[in-house]
Formats: structure tokens, C-alpha cells, sequence
């Protein structure tokens, strides 16, 4: 059976609501295979000090759950999302620090892990619900316009074009955008969105209720600078304004340019930026920057090192990029 990885990425909920999403993953019908606790904090703590956690790890053991507690590099969710992403699982099931989940809820979101789905949510229910009338499509043209389809009670299966907050994905075959500030505001929209785009289903599905106790401290709202969402929310604007295109980024040297030549004519629909347009035609590696923000998730030699790459750099580009 496929193995299940659950992903808590926390930051100022110790003493909030951090336990009772933990004590929510525990006491699940279906049990993940490994918990880990991405700790974001500012100041970290060691929690094993503390009387209620020791019980939850006790509990753990006593179940036989795996868990680890990893102190995360103060960068944002996304990048911690990213790291469950690659830890080898086959699924990975995100839960927020301030989400409850119903018991049933894993194992009812895993009942849809067909070979063509590339994530399952269910509802994520903020109180007071506000949003029980609408009829959203859960398109992304749309985003704007309508509500979440999972901001009020899902009555049957409806296939969208992406999820947030929380929800079961499909590991190791689509990344999270690191292009994004700290807040990574829209993050997990994105990467919905992406494994949309490689051709999976994204279902909302019914009976499987997760409490969003949307705390107002903590987490992304920790941040207080405004400027940080407004960047994101642009970049995120344009990734969208180009989802029809294959971006491409060439920031490397002329023989990095010379080598990707020989890829190019197999990418479909390429938007290419380069340093080098005498070499690979294409606008500006400073126009690149202006709409995506840092470029580093279209560094080949980042992700050679990600992957553990033996391979040619031809056949790295190919990976990135077919």
C-alpha cells in the first residue's frame, strides 16, 4: 500500500493551536506511515519539555507512528512543504498548524489516491461559515471572483483546478514555487495548480471536514509587512499569465546556453529568458526577475544537486524542462 508522509509546518502556535492539530493527526482511523513537525520559529524551542507534547509523543510510540521534529531554515512554508515533498513518501498529507481534521479525514481522502490523482481536499470550515450558498467552479481564471470550493461543505466529488490549506498530494512528481517571499502567499495554489497543469486530477471531495481555527497569530500572519504579499501576489499573477507557456531560464554561462540549444526544439511553448540571446533567443534574464521573483527554481545546478544528479547537463535540462 502507498506510503503516507503527514506535514505540520508550525511557527508561533506552540502554546495555541499546534496541539490540537497534533492531537487531531494522532487519533486518525487511518494512520500515516511518519509525522514531521517542521519547526519554523523564530526562537525554537524543545518541546520534549513540555507536559502536554510528551504525552502526544508518547502516543505516538504507543501507536506506532514514526515522527521526527525538524528545525526548518526560517524561510517559509514553501520550502518546508518542499522538503516533505522529496522525502520519499508516495503521498504526502499537508495539515496546517491552526487545522483540525475530523477523525475520518485521512482515510477518506486517501479512498480517492487513483493513479490519475494528483491531489484530494475535502472541506476546510473557518467559523462562522460564510459560504454555503455559492457555487464556486474552483477554476483558476476564476480565483478572484468566487469563493474556495472548500471554504463550505463539499456535497460530491467535483473535479478543480486547484486546493488550499490542506490536502493529500501526490509526492516527488510536480515542486513548490521558491520563488515566493517568507509569507509564500498563494504557495499552495501554485502547486495545486501545477500538478493540474502536468495533467492530474484535483478533486474536492465530500466527508472530510478539516476545522480551520484560522488563529490571527502565527504562521503567515506572523508577518506584518504587507509589501511581502503584494510581491507574492504578483508573481503569483504572472506564473498564472504564462501557465500556457513553458518558462524557461537560463542564467548560467554561454556553454550552459550552447548545450540547452540542443533541448530546446524538443520544449513545447517555450518563454525563454536568457543571458546569452545571441546564443538562445529570448527576453531578458532582468525581466525574469521582475515577473518571478527570485529565480532559483529554474537553476539546473541547484536542482542537479537536489536530485543527486550523475548525469549529462543535456539530460538535466531535459528532466527540468519535458
Amino acid at each position: 500500500m502507498d506510503s503516507v508522509l503527514c506535514s505540520v509546518a508550525t511557527r508561533g502556535r506552540y502554546q495555541t493551536t499546534l496541539p490540537l492539530t497534533l492531537n487531531s493527526i494522532i487519533n486518525q482511523t487511518k494512520k500515516v506511515d511518519k509525522l514531521v513537525i517542521f519547526d519554523d520559529n523564530d526562537e525554537p524551542q524543545d518541546m520534549r519539555n513540555e507536559l502536554v507534547y510528551s504525552y502526544f509523543f508518547q502516543m505516538l510510540f504507543i501507536k506506532g507512528i514514526a515522527w521526527e521534529w525538524v528545525y526548518a531554515g526560517k524561510k517559509g512554508q514553501h520550502y518546508i512543504h518542499q522538503m516533505a515533498n522529496g522525502m520519499g513518501f508516495d503521498w504526502v498529507w499537508r495539515v496546517d498548524d491552526d487545522a483540525i481534521p475530523e477523525p475520518n479525514v485521512l482515510q477518506n481522502l486517501f479512498n480517492y489516491t487513483h493513479k490519475n490523482v494528483g491531489a484530494v481536499g475535502g472541506a476546510i470550515l473557518t467559523p462562522p461559515l460564510q459560504f454555503q450558498d455559492e457555487k464556486p467552479t474552483g477554476k483558476i481564471e476564476l480565483i478572484n471572483r468566487e469563493a474556495n470550493i472548500q471554504w463550505s461543505f463539499i456535497n460530491k466529488v467535483k473535479e478543480v483546478e486547484h486546493l488550499h490549506c490542506s490536502f493529500l498530494y501526490r509526492a516527488g512528481v510536480h515542486d513548490y514555487h521558491l520563488g515566493l517571499s517568507r509569507v509564500a502567499h498563494r504557495e499552495e495554489t501554485l502547486f495545486t495548480y501545477g500538478l493540474f497543469k502536468k495533467g492530474y486530477k484535483i478533486l474536492a471531495v465530500p466527508n472530510a471536514n478539516t476545522w480551520h481555527f484560522k488563529n490571527p497569530n502565527g504562521g503567515i500572519r506572523s508577518e506584518s509587512n504587507e509589501i511581502l504579499y503584494g510581491q507574492d501576489e504578483t508573481v503569483f499573477n504572472n506564473l498564472i499569465n504564462y501557465s500556457d507557456k513553458t518558462i524557461v531560464i537560463l542564467s548560467g554561462g554561454m556553454g550552459d546556453h550552447i548545450v540547452f540549444t540542443h533541448v530546446l526544439p524538443e520544449i513545447k511553448n517555450a518563454e525563454v529568458f536568457t543571458c546569452f540571446p545571441d546564443i538562445v533567443p529570448g527576453k531578458s534574464i532582468a525581466e525574469a526577475h521582475q515577473l518571478f521573483g527570485s529565480i532559483d527554481p529554474w537553476n539546473v545546478y541547484i536542482k542537479m544537486h537536489q536530485w543527486k544528479w550523475k548525469g549529462s547537463l543535456e539530460d538535466a535540462y531535459r528532466k527540468m524542462y519535458l
